[in-house]
């Protein structure tokens, strides 16, 4: 009886490999749980000033189930966010991207919260390494769709803070308090809460 040998195919070709590749890493999980932690505390600060009101698009009653999702995500890291800069929708993020990258000799955008402003500052730059990194990590973490992907891979990092800017004016103007920034974050808090 003759001895078959198994089919076995050559390794690819350059750098490729057939290890496994974990997608997560500890220090993306890291990250996105920072961010996530930053925007419940931005969201129960912003709760505090004014209680029984909506909170960025959150309403009143789903702050509770977000307080007691902090103190779970702080034990169990998630892998993706619980907020949203508006990665769904690639006209805006294919305007917006071209106008923070363009020089900016009109009036700035309207003074917004400091608060607000620092959080999609850390928001937007977790987007940006993300999809810088490796897409299938911001379009799993974050939602991000594949204009908005482009966009943020076009973005030069000196453009993030133009960007953040017109964000925060964009979506959470004086005149629209309530829109934008926790889209997802209702029913992902209801994920957590069980």
């Amino acid at each position: 009886m003759r001895h078959q040998t198994p089919l076995a195919l050559p390794p690819p070709a350059g750098t490729a490999h057939w290890g496994e590749q974990v997608l997560f890493s500890e220090k993306i999980i890291g990250a996105l749980a920072s961010v996530n932690g930053a925007f419940i505390a931005l969201v129960l600060d912003l709760h505090a000033a004014r209680p029984g009101l909506p909170v960025l698009g959150l309403p009143a009653d789903a702050l509770a189930t977000l307080g007691r999702g902090a103190a779970l995500s702080r034990r169990l890291p998630l892998p993706y966010a619980l907020f949203d800069l508006r990665f769904r929708d690639e006209r805006f993020w294919r305007v917006e991207s071209r106008a923070a990258s363009a020089i900016q000799d009109g009036p700035p955008p309207p003074a917004a919260d400091s608060r607000l402003l620092r959080f999609a500052r850390s928001g937007l730059m977790l987007a940006w390494h993300l999809a810088q990194l490796d897409p299938r990590v911001a379009r799993l973490a974050l939602g991000v769709e594949p204009g908005t992907q482009d966009a943020l891979e076009s973005l030069p990092v000196g453009a993030l803070d133009a960007f953040a800017r017109r964000l925060v004016a964009a979506d959470l103007g004086a005149d629209q308090p309530e829109v934008g920034l926790a889209h997802e974050a209702y029913r992902n808090a209801r994920l957590i809460d069980g």
